[in-house]
């Protein structure tokens, strides 16, 4: 049977790419949630949007999250920001869904496992798990969806590799595998899991690939054609006095690397293959595409 989706956060990074995975499946019916019916044309693009139904509304106005939801069997979530977003927006869109019969809620949390942080060290943690500790007050049946960290942590530029330096940097012996997922692979996963009514309520983990910081390199440095030399900064205590020290904006990011580094929010009852056709790319094959290749190589 078809079933109504409703996507909030359909113009950034992964819903974009949701929008277009969900667009592909024949028994979705796609409704998506902007705020500029013009922007979301451009983000992604005209002919992608075959099928979808548009909705202009904004998480801070009931009445358009009202008219949204009417009709909807479940609403997926990519939207990205403070707590006035991950929290107030979504609860009230949630609380919009179960005025209009909305059968289940999947939430922005996309993450490693988030559940298992300790409370007031990631803030954005913080305000996902208050977020869905509510909509599960509203008796909605709730996913959370968990697939580790996006590959594109382990890219040069991206903190951990120093190219000019020729480094691959880290916290601790850098020996301990972490659950990465490509963009691409995660949103094609979102979009089956949306529409699989056997997924039962509760955390949905998977992962493309486990990596460590020091493979990352190693996978990194051949694609390259050169190698990267595995730096510690220091033990994890000192990463843990890093990150207490640390600005606002400066500590999110330390805390997400201490978790990398520790494993305390690790995944766990990975489902990474309930879908036989849907293939994860590995991290050496998410490089292949992902990091050019030198002109001299």
């Amino acid at each position: 049977m078809a079933q109504t989706v409703l996507l909030a956060g359909a113009t950034g990074m992964l819903g974009s790419r949701i929008a277009h995975h969900l667009l592909k499946q024949p028994d979705a019916r796609v409704r998506l949630l902007v705020r500029d019916a013009g922007k979301s044309k451009a983000v992604l693009n005209p002919s992608s949007l075959d099928g979808a139904e548009i909705i202009v509304g904004d998480l801070a106005d009931p009445a358009s999250l009202d008219r949204a939801t009417q009709g909807v069997d479940m609403i997926l979530s990519a939207v990205q920001g403070g707590p006035d977003v991950i929290v107030d927006g979504q609860v009230a869109l949630a609380t919009a869904g179960r005025r209009n019969g909305v059968r289940r809620f999947l939430p922005s949390d996309y993450a490693l496992d988030l559940f298992k942080a300790t409370p007031g060290e990631h803030a954005a943690f913080d305000a996902r798990r208050e977020a869905d500790k509510r909509i599960a007050a509203l008796g909605l049946e709730q996913v959370n969806v968990l697939q580790g960290a996006f590959m594109d942590v382990f890219l040069p530029g991206r903190g951990a590799i120093d190219l000019d330096k020729g480094t691959i940097g880290f916290f601790g012996d850098g020996e301990r595998p972490i659950e990465v997922t490509s963009v691409e692979d995660t949103a094609r996963m979102i979009a089956r899991v949306a529409l699989d009514r056997g997924v039962p309520a509760g955390k949905f983990a998977f992962a493309g690939d486990h990596v460590s910081f020091r493979q990352a390199g190693e996978i990194v440095g051949r694609r390259l054609g050169r190698t990267l030399t595995p730096v510690s900064y220091g033990s994890v205590d000192d990463l843990r006095a890093a990150h207490a020290a640390a600005d606002p904006q400066k500590k999110l990011m330390l805390a997400y690397l201490l978790y990398m580094t520790t494993g305390q929010t690790a995944l766990g009852d990975l489902q990474s293959e309930r879908y036989p056709d849907l293939k994860l790319e590995s991290f050496a094959e998410f490089a292949a595409h992902a990091i050019p290749v030198p002109a001299h190589a």
